[in-house]
């Protein structure tokens, strides 16, 4: 039985970083629209997902987010995440420097395992004006150095948080459709097919 989906495209994103960023809580603000205080610490890993319109095309496509664990012991957990998505949004406290230090770990981890993976980096909290120890600037200089797009969010106030996430998704789609193997099960995007076309070999 063929069961048309509503949605053409779907692109599966993981958010990574140091524990208490604030990743579950940019997932909730865009899939639910809410915020919650003194969430707690998020075990191994968790997904929600949102369809949205795609910029140029007007289609539809399906955002899967993984909400992952920041605590040192689930590590080893990355592994399994990468196999599974398409890209990873990087997310740091501007707060809390540490978050910030840390991230070129992150980037490093994601491209020991595929240096093409596309990657967001996203400064947290800007609501915490008050607060900031880590400068746009600095969030804008270390993404520039690495090649990777650059926003600042609020989960709190939802400021940048549904452009972060539509515009990462509309990146990635375009990634997904450029490469080589577009046909094969992990990139074969389109969704309302009536038959599943069969892998063809990468050149």
């Amino acid at each position: 039985m063929n069961i048309k989906s509503d949605f053409d495209y779907i692109a599966k994103i993981a958010l990574l970083g140091d524990s208490s960023v604030g990743k579950t809580n940019l997932v909730l603000r865009f899939t639910e629209n809410t915020f919650t205080v003194n969430i707690p610490p998020t075990i191994g890993y968790d997904y929600k997902s949102k369809t949205i319109i795609l910029n140029k095309s007007k289609k539809k496509a399906k955002l899967q987010i993984w909400d992952t664990a920041g605590q040192e012991r689930y590590m080893s957990l990355c592994k399994t995440v990468f196999q599974r998505v398409d890209g990873v949004m990087l997310v740091y406290d501007i707060t809390q420097l540490i978050t910030f230090e840390n991230i070129l770990k992150w980037i490093n981890i994601i491209r020991d395992y595929n240096d093409l993976m596309p990657i967001i980096l996203i400064g947290n909290k800007i609501d915490k004006i008050n607060e900031r120890l880590v400068t746009f600037e600095n969030g804008e200089k270390l993404a520039a150095e690495n090649n990777i797009k650059f926003m600042e969010t609020s989960a709190l106030t939802g400021e940048n948080v549904d452009d972060a996430f539509i515009n990462f998704g509309n990146d990635i789609i375009n990634f997904l459709k450029n490469k080589t193997c577009l046909m094969s099960d992990k990139f074969s995007l389109d969704k309302n097919k009536t038959k599943v076309k069969k892998k063809k070999k990468c050149c």
